[in-house]
Formats: structure tokens, C-alpha cells, sequence
């Protein structure tokens, strides 16, 4: 079905011979940046405020939009019987149609929008008959109410299991014959929650019915690009309707989202040219997201060669696997750490790797890199635990394994993951297989990683487990009971420096010195400038910095650093390089750029903490090789 045709008397912008329908974005998001409070329920709006509801709605319009979504989301009965409004579905859902009928005028079209019941955070496996039949009563009621109040179409979104999404579409086809926009948001690029590729999801979503199968939300415009990448787009209308980028999380400046309305619009334009004809955005877009995605395709040149299908850009690759090395003996005693890395930069410069441990049980690579980087001067491999809550091998399990080949490890600490009972546990641990250096950190919340249904502990803050760790160095157990023997741990804390605030990251830094940390390690700097405004503004902390710098891989990379990874900023001058180069160029570009700020980091520290990009170890060798031929090793009594 073409595009123009996905609703009865929907407008549509023609670029060439395609034509788009053009979907709003946010309202619970927006509603939160105008001042609506997070706490509130939007739906309930409807009924208390619908002036505010109607104004975000005419905004969307005014900016371009040619489809509006009722405010409806989580209009269900679980859902508002939190709120106690479970016996104001009908009324919720049909004030809904009606401020966006009276925000429309008739310039836009109105579907009615369900989202997910389970969502992004109650999965547990396949359906049972009795939740099957207590969804299906709700999906029901929610969608009579809508189709009561008259709308064009549907649109089912956020749904990151085919099965919940297809019995969604199974009520609403029931119902009526109006166009359905059938939206997943899978969590992994490829496939959805409960396991279905994303080419046979659409397949079986249009046979249940689907006129417009498509991507919303979790991905964000980078992740459903390259979703749309490994597909091939031969029937059917697809939907591109992302957030604004990455959820970002800071202990000083709140929730928000990463991704600028141009950086959204660029990504965007990509993804139409994939054979991509319904654009919309998800949560944290505006409605300047939405008028430059709309400017951008008016003057879009025509004459350009626009892709039927998607190529695959990435391939599987099965890599020969090489001999396990003879350890001598299964089980070795392991020696606690001799030096720490505080003694190791006091001795002279020194180069900290950081090598993430895999999301496989194949480590053999992993413990490749961490030998070849090791051989090449690297002082110490560190690794996180469970980088931006992604699932990995325990960082545990791979610093005991170093430790057989001689390679000192330096441990990330979340708090996200542990309770106060596990963490003390874990740190124990770690302590009696001889690994001292370690890196305490917040983490970043689960709810954003592969797994949204784990819960986020978070006892303490980071600076809380400093003090806690500073007691274990002091033989006291978290609950004040004594340990025997005091533990030995080298604690370091992290900074980010990119913030819009720094004195008040210099602050909160400075109290975490104060809590116990022996050294920090700062994100990814891009900018010499920086790295001096951080050594003046740590020279008096008293504790080493090591200074964080990760080479780019190619110009995607980098735009993905720049505008979607919270902490890290991309000056304009290194972006625009990485743009001007060659695909086959642009490694060796990012290259040159890490390798031109590490010879400007030895003039400021004697700490280097080198970031290795999707386990690219080879990168980061020739980067520690670089930097020893400039100064030599550390010299330790």
C-alpha cells in the first residue's frame, strides 16, 4: 500500500516519486518539558487539561505532521487503575479523539494510538491463556472506546513482542477496517523480545492485517537505521517513528535525551531512502524534530537514486578458533595485586586499556587483545561491568583470567546491579583472587539496556560506595561488622566532563576524593583544550587523573558519540574530517585524531586511559605502542 493511501484523506509530501505521511512525536516527553509534571499521568490530562493536550497536539500540526495520534497511549485499565481512573477508559479515550479532532481542523488525519500493556518491563515469556484473555479484554475496551468516538486509522506501538503486538491487531481488526499502523520496538537491532526476526515479524504482522508494519521508540534513530539496513523492503508501507536518541541519565541535570533535531532528521533521511515512507518520532522529539525532518525532505534533490531494498551492511563472520593456552594447571594460587595503580603513575606514565568484556560465552578474542595489548605496554586492562546495561561476561571471571597470564586488571563496580548484600559479596570476591584496583560507577539504568525488566538496585550512589569501600580498607563490613583484616583496594571514581555545569562536576568530583578515591578516570575527551581545563581544575585534588581518549572507527561512530552517548562530546573540526574522508579512509582518520590528542595528553598527565571501540583491539595497540615510544615504561621498586 503506498503511502498516500494508508488513511482515507491524508496528506502526504512528495519527494521525487515517493510520497510520505508525516507523524507527530512526543506528548508525554513534551508534556514534561513544558513543565508538566513526570509524575502526572498525559492520558489523564485529557479529562483535567485538555487546552494543554490540544496545544501539543496544534504545535505537531503547525510544524508539519499529516497524521495526529490521540493522546492514548497507556489509556488502559492497568494503567489508569493506577491513577484510580479505572472506570474512565471510555471517557480517557474519547476526549483523546476529541482534542486532537479540534487540534486538527482537518489538516491533519487522526489515528487512535494503543501502546503495549506489558511494555518494556513486565516480560515473562509467552503468554498464558489467562493473560491472553485478560489482554485481549482490555485491548477491547480501549479500542471500542476509540473507534466510538470516530477515528481514520490505528496506530499499535511499542510493542516489543510479535505476539502482544499480533493479538493487539487481532481486537482492532475485529472491530473495523481502518488503516492500522502497526509499530515494534525490539530491543535488540534484528529481532524482536520473544525471538522473531524482524523480516518475518513484518511478514506475519501484514498477514494478520497490518497495513504499515514498522520501528518505534527504544532504538532511537541510529538503532532502527540500521534495523531498516538489514532488511529488505520489497511490499508493504514501512514506519520509521524513533525517540530522539539515547536516555541519558545524570545525577546533576536529570533525565534527557541525546539526539538534536538535526542529528534525528539526518538519520532520518537515511532511513526514507531505505524505501521508509511513514516518519514520525517517539519519545524526546518535538515539534522542531518534526518541522526539520519536514523541511529536509521538501529539499531533498529528486534526481537522487533512492534504494528499493536494504542491503545488509554487516556480516556474520565465523573466525577459526585458536588453541586455549596451557596454563599448567587448572586452578593456580593467584597473588594479590603487588602494585597499585596509584604506585604505577607516581613511577611514570602510564597506559590503562579498556577492553569490555563480550556479550558471548566466545572470549577468546577478548583474551587475545588483552595479551597483544599487554605485550605492547599497556600497564593494566580494564573492563566494565555491563557497560550502558548491556549483559556481559562477568568482568570478575575475566580479571581472574588475565591474572593467569600475568595481566593486571582494574574492575569496574556498578551500583546498579547489586544490592548492598551482593555488592559487599562481589567485592569480597574480587578481593580474594588478588584483584585490588577498582573502578566504582553509578551505571547506567537497566531499563535502557538489553534487559528493561531488571531492576536497578541502587542502594547507594557511587560516592556512598566509595565511603563503604574506604571501610573495607578499613576492616569494617557495610553492616559495621568486623572483617579480620583490612581489605586493600585501590578505589577510583569516574568524571564526566561534559557537562553544561563543570565547576559543579569539579564539585561533585572533589567530594568523591573526599569519600576515599585514590585516582579517577575521566569519559572520552575529543579536545585539548579540555584536557587542560581539566588539569587545572584537578590539579589540587591530590589524587592522579587518568585522562579518557577512544579512537573512532568511521564517521557513523562518531555521530553516534557525538550526539547519542551521554558524557562525550565531538568537536565540529574532528566530525567534519571524519565526514570529508573516505569510507576506507575514515579508521585511519579517527586513528590519527586519538593518536594526535594522546601526544597533547602527556603534556598535562601522566595517566592515559585508552578506550577500546567494539573490541578493535588493534586500534588501541598501536595507540599504547605510539605513546611507549614517546615515554618509557613505568620503573617500580
Amino acid at each position: 500500500m503506498a503511502a498516500d493511501e494508508a488513511g482515507k484523506g491524508i496528506a502526504s509530501i512528495q519527494v521525487g516519486h515517493r510520497k510520505f505521511v508525516i507523524g507527530d512525536g512526543a506528548m508525554a516527553t513534551y508534556l514534561h518539558q513544558c513543565g508538566v509534571p513526570i509524575r502526572v499521568c498525559a492520558e489523564e490530562l485529557n479529562l483535567s487539561s485538555p487546552h494543554i493536550v490540544e496545544q501539543v497536539h496544534r504545535a505537531y500540526v503547525n510544524a508539519g505532521a499529516t497524521v495526529i495520534q490521540t493522546n492514548s497511549f497507556a489509556a488502559n485499565r492497568s494503567n489508569l487503575s493506577r491513577y484510580d481512573l479505572a472506570d474512565k477508559v471510555d471517557e480517557v479515550n474519547q476526549a483523546a479523539v476529541a482534542i486532537a479532532r479540534q487540534a486538527c481542523a482537518d489538516q491533519a488525519a487522526v489515528f487512535g494510538t494503543i501502546g503495549a500493556i506489558r511494555g518494556t518491563t513486565r516480560y515473562g515469556g509467552a503468554l498464558l491463556q489467562e493473560e491472553r484473555v485478560e489482554l485481549q479484554a482490555q485491548y477491547e475496551e480501549q479500542a471500542k472506546a476509540l473507534m466510538a468516538a470516530g477515528i481514520d486509522g490505528w496506530v499499535l506501538e511499542t510493542f516489543p513482542d510479535l505476539e502482544e503486538i499480533s493479538l493487539a491487531l487481532e481486537v482492532v481488526r475485529n472491530l473495523s477496517n481502518l488503516p492500522v499502523v502497526a509499530n515494534l520496538s525490539p530491543e535488540e537491532v534484528g529481532v524482536t523480545r520473544d525471538g522473531v526476526p524482524l523480516q518475518k515479524a513484518f511478514s506475519l504482522l501484514r498477514e494478520g492485517g497490518a497495513d504499515v508494519t514498522g520501528l518505534n521508540c527504544r532504538l532511537g534513530p541510529y538503532g532502527i537505521l540500521r534495523a531498516y539496513e538489514r532488511l529488505t523492503l520489497q511490499e508493504g508501507t514501512f514506519a520509521a517513528v524513533p525517540n530522539a536518541g539515547m536516555l541519558h541519565r545524570s545525577e546533576t541535570e536529570g533525565l534527557s535525551y541525546t539526539g538534536d533535531e538535526d542529528y534525528f532528521s539526518d538519520l532520518m533521511i537515511q532511513i526514507a531512502k531505505l524505501g521508509v515512507t511513514w516518519l514520525g518520532g517517539c519519545c524526546g522529539t518535538t515539534p522542531l524534530h518534526i518541522q526539520t525532518l519536514v523541511q529536509r525532505l521538501k529539499t531533498l534533490d529528486t534526481s537522487e537514486v533512492w534504494q528499493e531494498t536494504a542491503v545488509p551492511t554487516e556480516q556474520t563472520t565465523v573466525q577459526a578458533q585458536p588453541s586455549k593456552p596451557d596454563t599448567g594447571h587448572m586452578y593456580d594460587i593467584i597473588r594479590p595485586t603487588s602494585v597499585s595503580l596509584v604506585e604505577q603513575v607516581n613511577a611514570g606514565t602510564t597506559i590503562i586499556v579498556e577492553l569490555d568484556p563480550p556479550k558471548t560465552l566466545n572470549c577468546e578474542r577478548y583474551i587475545q587483545g588483552a595479551r597483544a595489548l599487554s605485550a605492547a605496554g599497556a600497564d593494566m586492562i580494564t573492563m566494565a561491568d555491563n557497560s550502558l546495561a548491556m549483559v556481559r561476561m562477568s568482568n570478575m571471571a575475566l580479571a581472574s583470567m588475565l591474572k593467569q597470564f600475568g595481566i593486571e586488571p582494574l574492575v569496574h563496580v556498578a551500583c546498579r546491579d547489586r544490592n548492598l548484600i551482593g555488592q559487599q559479596s562481589h567485592l569480597m570476591g574480587l578481593h580474594a583472587l588478588g584483584i585490588r584496583n577498582i573502578l566504582l560507577v553509578t551505571g547506567d539504568p537497566s531499563k535502557y539496556g538489553d534487559l528493561p525488566g531488571a531492576t536497578s538496585v541502587y542502594d547507594v550512589s557511587s560516592t556512598d560506595l566509595t565511603k563503604m569501600v574506604r571501610r573495607l580498607n578499613e576492616g569494617v563490613g557495610f553492616s559495621g561488622s568486623p572483617l579480620r583484616k583490612p581489605a586493600e583496594f585501590v578505589i577510583g571514581t569516574s568524571f564526566n566532563p561534559h557537562v553544561r555545569n563543570f565547576e559543579k562536576a569539579v564539585e561533585r568530583l572533589k567530594r568523591k576524593v573526599a569519600a576515599g578515591a585514590d585516582y579517577v578516570m575521566t569519559q572520552p575527551v575529543y579536545e585539548e583544550r579540555t584536557m587542560e581545563q581539566i588539569a587545572v581544575a584537578t590539579r589540587d585534588l591530590g589524587v592522579p587523573v587518568m585522562i579518557g581518549i577512544m579512537p573512532m572507527t568511521g564517521l557513523r561512530n562518531a555521530e553516534f558519540l557525538h550526539h547519542q552517548v551521554p558524557g562525550i562530546t565531538i568537536p565540529d573540526e574532528v566530525l567534519t574530517a571524519m565526514r570529508e574522508a573516505a569510507p576506507e579512509d575514515a579508521p585511519e582518520v579517527g586513528f590519527n585524531v586519538a593518536k594526535k590528542l594522546c601526544e597533547a595528553a602527556l603534556q598535562y598527565y601522566k595517566g592515559i586511559y585508552l578506550i577500546t571501540p567494539f573490541l578493535k583491539y588493534e586500534i588501541t595497540v598501536r595507540l599504547t605502542q605510539h605513546i611507549r615510544q614517546l615515554t618509557p615504561e613505568p620503573q617500580l621498586n
